[in-house]
Formats: structure tokens, sequence, C-alpha cells
């Protein structure tokens, strides 16, 4: 479990536990489909529109409705999205780094070694 510290929000991520794992993959299957209808021509308030909320809905399906408000403090702008969202997958990486090794460190303890 890590905590994710983001415009003096803190959330939990936890890759180990059901059900984070559960809103984190239903919120990406989302937001794939989310992504093929994005606008990606025609004025650009439109399109910074759709991508921002396309983030904050992943982030309301992942961590409950009204985070993405807390975490942008409502407003609109694609490079805070885009730093809050790289912020986020780093904290992910991490924690799903730091079980891996975990989970090695602990299945070696009981690995039975072959005899010469």
């Amino acid at each position: 479990m890590s905590l994710w510290k983001w415009n003096d929000v803190e959330l939990e991520i936890d890759l180990e536990d059901l059900d984070f794992q559960e809103r984190y993959e239903e919120a990406f299957t989302n937001m794939a489909a989310a992504e093929e209808s994005l606008k990606k021509v025609g004025k650009i308030s439109e399109i910074t529109k759709g991508y921002c909320e396309m983030f904050e809905r992943l982030f309301d399906d992942i961590f409950g409705a009204g985070t993405s408000e807390k975490l942008f403090n409502g407003k609109k702008n694609t490079r805070v999205t885009d730093e809050c969202y790289d912020s986020f997958m780093a904290v992910c990486k991490k924690d799903a780094a730091a079980a891996t090794k975990r989970k090695a460190s602990q299945y070696a303890k009981y690995k039975v070694k072959s005899r010469k």
C-alpha cells in the first residue's frame, strides 16, 4: 500500500487489494472507451475539456465521486492533468514493484533447494 499526495489530497493506492484492483481495472476500461470517442480535431477548448474530463472520470471511478474536484480545484488544464496522472502512475508503479519484491522475498524463504 502506498499513499499518493497531490494538491493537498492524500489517497491510498493498494494494488494488492481486491476492491482497489476492481475499481482500477474498471476505471481504465472506461477510460479506454472514452479515449476512443475523444475529440481530436476542432476547437482547442473543446479538446481540452474532453481530455481533462476523461481523467477526472478516471480518478472519480478509482477513488470516488468528487475526488477529481479536490485534485484539480475545479480547473481544466492539460498540463496539470498530465502532471497529476504522471504522479499517480509513478506511485502505482512503485506500489506494484514493492508488492512484487515482497512476494519474491517471501517465496524465496520457502523455496525447495535441490540437492546435488
